[in-house]
């Protein structure tokens, strides 16, 4: 079963292969910041440490790419919406100290 640490008081939690990085942490009583939990305000980004020999998510839509550029974060998967990062597999470890170094505020008007 695939597993999440969430840092950075390393909570491990065990998650269904698929399941949403958000709706685990919310299921496990874990202290995640969010709003719409649907890639709209950005208020869920996080920081994922992904080693390819631990953990895997899935790939990053262009929703979420979008809104993340907007924002001014990395567009590499090395920063997620939680309401989008699902865990496919091994274990995954989450970062949710960069909470704090954003605010969903800095999204770019077009």
């Amino acid at each position: 079963m695939p597993e999440i640490v969430f840092l950075p008081k390393n909570i491990k939690v065990d998650a269904e292969p698929n399941m949403k990085i958000l709706v685990a942490a919310i299921r496990n009583k874990v202290d995640i910041r969010f709003g719409c939990a649907a890639c709209q305000c950005g208020t869920c980004g996080i920081a994922l440490l992904l080693d390819a020999a631990q953990g895997e998510v899935n790939p990053m839509e262009e929703d979420e790419k979008k809104l993340l550029h907007r924002m001014g974060l990395s567009t590499q998967g090395d920063i997620r919406l939680a309401c989008r990062a699902r865990i496919l597999s091994g274990t995954v470890t989450v970062d949710l100290g960069f909470q704090q170094t954003y605010s969903p505020d800095q999204i770019e008007e077009f």
